[in-house]
């Protein structure tokens, strides 16, 4: 009996994230998760004229890249913010993917684990550490906009092959598809992290053709970024957030 119900606290632990919560590690990162759902939320509130419950759905859609496409961006400054969020939506996952797998055992060595208190154990090198709140929203603020990654020299060749993937692709639809230069790149980076809402399609031959071309193309970036992001945002990095 007793070992069924730990089954059952341990499975609701995972449903909600708590064993997440419990790592020193893991704790920021959704703290930045949250962060960016919050900003969105209401952004998209303004912008759009959605309710705060649509917001946060369209937000969380776009996140995990499930793009349903229900609802959608109308104003060029949406588009944009879409971008902004599709982009870190796709930092956002690669990260927890890397941070779940070790956590949860998927990994032969998984981060320090915290005590079922709440606290660190004693010899983590945290322990004494005070939370500093200025420090925490530099340290999101740098990686909404990615700039840890743009520090990393290691780094800076994928994303301008990865920046210069989206604007060669996107001169390329302007012309071909003659849409405007903004629902170019937007569609570039909609297909590019496969969340594909169908609001903009090819309707060219060509077109198509250059969509299955940067489609593929779109692979090579996510699993480049997958494997940049991982090594500067991964344990050791995090680890440092107070």
């Amino acid at each position: 009996m007793f070992p069924f119900l730990r089954s059952i606290a341990r499975f609701l632990n995972r449903l909600f994230f708590l064993d997440l919560w419990r790592h020193a590690t893991t704790r920021p990162v959704l703290l930045y998760a949250a962060v960016i759902i919050f900003m969105g939320t209401f952004i998209f509130h303004w912008l759009e004229g959605w309710s705060y419950l649509d917001s946060v759905y369209f937000v969380v859609i776009t996140l995990t890249t499930i793009g349903f496409g229900d609802y959608l961006p109308t104003t060029p400054l949406s588009k944009v913010l879409t971008i902004f969020f599709g982009i870190n939506g796709i930092a956002l996952l690669l990260v927890l993917f890397d941070l779940i797998r070790r956590v949860r055992g998927f990994e032969a060595s998984p981060p320090p684990t915290m005590m079922h208190t709440g606290s660190v154990q004693k010899n983590s090198p945290r322990q004494y550490r005070r939370f500093r709140p200025i420090r925490l929203l530099l340290t999101m603020l740098e990686k909404l906009f990615l700039i840890d990654l743009i520090k990393d020299k290691h780094s800076q060749a994928v994303l301008l092959y990865a920046g210069g993937t989206i604007v060669v692709g996107a001169i390329a639809f302007h012309y071909v598809e003659n849409w405007s230069f903004l629902d170019s790149v937007y569609f570039m980076v909609m297909t590019m992290t496969t969340i594909g809402y169908g609001d903009i399609t090819p309707q060219l031959p060509w077109g198509k053709i250059l969509t299955i071309f940067f489609g593929l193309n779109g692979i090579v970036v996510l699993l480049s970024l997958y494997d940049r992001i991982r090594a500067v945002r991964g344990q050791n990095a995090l680890s440092r957030i107070p």
